[in-house]
């Protein structure tokens, strides 16, 4: 189903958007057969949609808890010596 849904945004991608619908004529004419450019158009959104998700991607900060030290403790020794 997911490749569908992206061959399907694929063709729509490659009619509007300039640099995808070079890349396709290309390998269209390369090939001589559209679907296996469609797939790898496709292919293409699929990297720049997972790139776009990893730079969203943010690293939640911890929460303090209640009652937690306001300094770490961790590396202290807990021997009075």
């Amino acid at each position: 189903m997911m490749r569908s849904l992206l061959v399907e945004a694929a063709q729509t991608a490659s009619i509007y958007h300039p640099e995808l619908r070079r890349d396709y004529q290309r390998l269209k004419f390369r090939r001589g057969h559209s679907g296996v450019a469609k797939v790898a158009i496709a292919r293409k959104l699929a990297v720049r949609l997972y790139s776009k998700l990893r730079e969203a991607a943010q690293p939640v900060p911890l929460a303090p808890m209640q009652g937690s030290p306001a300094v770490s403790v961790v590396g202290e020794s807990l021997s009075p010596f």
